[in-house]
């Protein structure tokens, strides 16, 4: 009785196949009329974020905050050293308890300068990403409507390609239209 049970599930399990291979045939069968011809544009989305002049005030501010935070972070860690410098001299004369505080009060600062570095850092980090994101934003918008402009129903990245058609690159069109739709963006870091 078990090996009937097994056996019309099998059958069953068969039709069942049959019915879901013979489906894909039917799908296939249909007209495909109302799907158009690909009309295609490339752009260089890595020339446009680097080149556009708004990606390079970015980046100029950006390397302008970073110099500014590194002259203020090689000004604390010379406060350090000096710090660590005198308690080494303090070393022999102070009683260990003393020696003890002063130690923890240094390693304290140690901690606070670290914290501020980082907190720097990830700012910094965090203004770039979001500048460059509006930058980003603004080219898509634009790839959008030059695509449109041009009938493109497929936009792809020129990265993915060894050769294209010169014809098909919108690039040039794009970095201008960023250019004057986009002259600037600011970095903009919270005050800390």
């Amino acid at each position: 009785m078990q090996f009937s049970k097994l056996r019309a599930l099998v059958a069953a399990g068969a039709v069942l196949a049959g019915v879901a291979m013979a489906t894909p045939s039917f799908a296939q069968d249909k007209p495909t009329d109302n799907l158009k011809a690909p009309v295609i544009a490339v752009v260089d989305v890595q020339k446009i974020m680097q080149e556009s002049n708004a990606s390079k005030g970015v980046s100029k501010s950006f390397e302008s905050l970073r110099e500014t935070y590194q002259k203020e972070i090689a000004s604390l860690e010379d406060k350090l050293r000096k710090s660590e410098e005198e308690l080494r001299k303090q070393q022999t004369v102070l009683a260990p308890d003393a020696l003890a505080n002063k130690r923890r009060d240094f390693e304290k600062q140690v901690g606070e300068v670290q914290k501020t570095v980082q907190s720097r850092k990830r700012a910094l980090e965090n203004a770039l990403n979001e500048a460059m994101a509006v930058v980003h934003k603004n080219m898509v918008e634009i790839v959008a409507d030059v695509a449109r402009e041009r009938g493109a129903n497929l936009v792809l990245a020129r990265q993915q390609f060894v050769l294209v058609d010169t014809q098909l690159d919108v690039t040039d069109v794009v970095l201008e239209r960023v250019n004057k739709k986009l002259p600037q963006v600011a970095l903009t870091v919270p005050k800390q």
